[in-house]
């Protein structure tokens, strides 16, 4: 890192942890104190809980999707996946939804890339829920 860039920090995921803890970690520093990175192949968060009530037709499915760009105006929101980490380098490979994947520097790592909803060995659940 030269002495004229910010520090990234840079968060794997951009669902419910990766998210709030790129919006805490925003909050805590001073203005232009680093730069705070989101990568995800999505450009929004589902809020999982709510989808019951979207799919009932209780509640609108927009309110069960928040835009990172919208919450994260300052943060550099990336579509795509991080495909390696070399921590060593502190260097991670993201693979854009479109174009050629490309290496991006990191100084600070938060990795928040959520979890598979587990079905229930229940007959036609994973098919039909």
């Amino acid at each position: 890192m030269s002495t004229t860039e910010r520090p990234r920090i840079l968060v794997v995921g951009g669902g419910y942890v990766g998210l709030y803890a790129a919006r805490r970690i925003q909050k805590k520093m001073r203005y232009g104190e680093a730069t705070v990175t989101v990568v995800d192949p999505r450009s929004y968060m589902t809020y999982q809980p709510f989808l019951p009530e979207a799919a009932a037709g209780s509640i609108s499915p927009r309110h069960v999707v928040v835009p990172l760009r919208r919450v994260l105006p300052k943060a550099e929101v990336l579509t795509g996946r991080v495909s390696t980490i070399d921590q060593d380098r502190k260097v991670a490979t993201i693979a854009p939804l479109v174009g050629e994947a490309y290496e991006l520097p990191f100084d600070y790592l938060v990795i928040a890339m959520g979890a598979v909803s587990r079905t229930f060995p229940i007959p036609g659940l994973a098919e039909q829920g």
